[in-house]
């Protein structure tokens, strides 16, 4: 392969599979309000193509990183955009293993490959969260590298929940202890640092009004559905070490971040039909954010069987099957052009 064509392939590709892995989510959770098996084969079907999808774009990207020479922009150490992409591959690895263990139960085996797993991946994360806010103090920054997508490597030690959940309930003890003593702290790292870096990235789309990063303003609405997602695990998860979550106090918190929700999310669709994304990959940033929303209403519909969030859940389904056929088409005519200039 071409110097000139490996050089497209930045961490921003790792969007594709993510929200592929969305998508497979908001099957699993009609699979589980309806019990219709066809919604169980269609999420699987999505789960192993997105998953398979990961694995040949780490393959070129990590050969990419191996025989380029990665200079300026290009870099993704100079680029913040490109490092916080790189956050999606922890994201990846919890939301992927979560779904093969969903999908294909859990042994001793798995579930011991599955662990270690989890604790690369978290150190991953959690790395990646230091690298860029090591970056954020010392890089002189772009006004355009200020955008939405720099909460990706916070909020990818939040996503540790879903591969946390079912390791949790197969070991037990001291495992488990540990586990949920991990996923506290990363509910308390992506929180509060949503809270700074996310104001700094609302202040650079304010300032700057970059087309190309507008699909990330649908982070946010991740954000708050990924803390509603940890709160009602943690409280599931019962007493642990005198550690426990009132379901009283999480319904009532989670409903008001759900507000939230609702409301970033009536935002980015007005911005999705009066500035449409053309020419870019970032229009994948709408499928994760989706797919977390879909599963933080599903879980508050569980809890107060509002019937009006079930239907909520349907537009917002509906929504992400549209965006990512969508996605492709502009990934595909993204792919023609840059092909016939490096051509």
């Amino acid at each position: 392969m071409r110097k000139s064509t490996l050089g497209m392939f930045g961490s921003e590709w790792f969007g594709i599979p993510i929200s592929t892995l969305a998508l497979a989510q908001v099957y699993i959770l009609a699979f589980n309000v309806s019990k219709n098996i066809v919604f169980r084969y269609v999420a699987e079907s999505f789960s192993l193509f997105g998953i398979s999808i990961f694995l040949v774009i780490l393959s070129i990207w990590i050969y990419r990183g191996l025989f380029t020479k990665n200079d300026g922009e290009s870099s993704h150490w100079n680029n913040l955009t490109r490092l916080s992409f790189t956050a999606l591959i922890p994201i990846i690895g919890f939301v992927g293993n979560y779904q093969l263990l969903y999908f294909f139960g859990i042994s001793p085996t798995t579930a011991e490959l599955s662990a270690i797993y989890y604790y690369a991946n978290y150190i991953l994360a959690f790395s990646l969260g230091v690298l860029l806010g090591y970056r954020l103090y010392t890089k002189e920054i772009q006004p355009r590298e200020m955008n939405y997508a720099i909460v990706l490597p916070p909020l990818a030690i939040g996503t540790s929940v879903f591969l946390a959940g079912p390791l949790m309930k197969f070991y037990g003890g001291f495992e488990a202890k540990t586990m949920y003593f991990l996923v506290l702290i990363g509910l308390g790292i992506f929180f509060f640092l949503f809270i700074f870096i996310g104001s700094l990235a609302l202040a650079g789309h304010v300032s700057t009004k970059s087309h190309e990063s507008l699909p990330t303003t649908m982070l946010p609405v991740g954000i708050a559905s990924l803390i509603i997602i940890n709160l009602f695990s943690l409280s599931g998860f019962g007493s642990i070490d005198h550690l426990m979550f009132s379901i009283s106090s999480v319904e009532l918190v989670s409903v008001l971040l759900w507000g939230f929700e609702v409301w970033n999310f009536s935002v980015v669709i007005l911005l999705i039909f009066a500035h449409p994304p053309k020419g870019t990959l970032s229009v994948w940033a709408y499928g994760f954010p989706l797919g977390l929303f879909a599963t933080s209403t599903i879980q508050l519909f569980s809890f107060l069987d509002f019937q009006a969030l079930f239907w909520i859940y349907v537009a917002i389904a509906v929504m992400l099957n549209i965006l990512w056929i969508y996605a492709w088409i502009i990934t595909g005519t993204l792919l023609k052009k840059m092909l016939k200039i490096l051509g």
